[in-house]
């Protein structure tokens, strides 16, 4: 008769260990970029992986501060 509905499962927010854990890995593949860039001969892919290295480090950092403010898991 009557049909039951079904609630979306409840989603935890990430613990401040995964979210440093993700910035710890986005900072180790800036310093892979960083290397990778030293070996390149091209100019264009050079300031390509300089781009890369760069949103690397600024994404890790804005995950830093929003780690600072979240819960312990």
């Amino acid at each position: 008769m009557f049909e039951k509905t079904q609630l979306a499962p409840a989603v935890r927010p990430p613990t401040k260990e995964a979210i440093l854990k993700q910035a710890d890995e986005m900072r180790d593949l800036s310093r892979r970029a960083r290397r990778l860039k030293g070996s390149v001969t091209d100019e264009g892919d050079r300031r390509r992986l300089s781009r890369y290295v760069e949103e690397l480090e600024e994404s890790a950092t804005r995950l830093e501060k929003t780690a600072a403010g979240a819960k312990t898991g």
